[in-house]
């Protein structure tokens, strides 16, 4: 019996060793790992990240502003959503932009439209990493400002006055805003976005593109 249960336990673990092994040198298994290490799903992995709701005019990775960043600005705020397929925390928040603002998008088409808030402007960028352009993706990296690497990621881009110079002003917030109600989400955009409404009204004027 004994013998029995020992040529059972070394036969599990060899059968366990395979699996690893396939699952190792797959196609499949890069993927998944590539997908986890680059852009993490901040509630898949039960992370809400403490960020600030504050401005700044330095960019997350020290990179210049995107130029279709820059030309929207002149129309007036730019909301840049970033998305992928595959995040829970994503389809949670995503009905809460679409409410916010008046608009309807699905999390798998490309969006984007310009609209009247608040008595001013947005253009509103959805960016689903898993479909959009290069260069879409790419500005995700110079908006990360806590370097949290997470979605979903959002950025309010506003004007600021900045020792002379007026410059693209911006904040990014992450996940689900670590708020536990879709009115309290909400509640904290409104709040960013009259800041941001704010400073876009008194520093317009000095701002030009290209």
């Amino acid at each position: 019996m004994k013998k029995l249960r020992i040529i059972q336990v070394f036969a599990i673990i060899l059968i366990a060793g395979d699996l690893v092994g396939m699952w190792a040198v797959t196609d499949v298994y890069t993927e998944v790992q590539d997908r986890i290490v680059k852009i993490l799903c901040l509630s898949c992995i039960k992370l809400e990240p403490k960020t600030t709701q504050e401005f700044t005019f330095v960019t997350a990775n020290g990179a210049v502003h995107p130029p279709f960043m820059l030309e929207n600005l002149t129309h007036g705020l730019v909301f840049l959503h970033y998305s992928e397929d595959v995040c829970h925390a994503c389809d949670v928040m995503l009905p809460v932009i679409n409410e916010f603002f008046g608009v309807s998008f699905e999390k798998i088409d490309s969006y984007s439209a310009t609209i009247s808030f608040m008595n001013s402007t947005v253009t509103i960028i959805y960016i689903n990493i898993d479909h959009r352009e290069k260069y879409l993706n790419d500005a995700f990296d110079v908006y990360d400002k806590d370097d949290i690497g997470g979605l979903p990621m959002f950025t309010v881009i506003t004007l600021g006055y900045d020792r002379g110079i007026i410059r693209p002003y911006y904040t990014s917030l992450y996940g689900t805003l670590n708020l536990d109600t879709d009115a309290e989400r909400m509640a904290l955009f409104h709040s960013v976005f009259v800041d941001a409404i704010d400073l876009y009204t008194e520093n317009v004027d000095g701002y030009s593109y290209p």
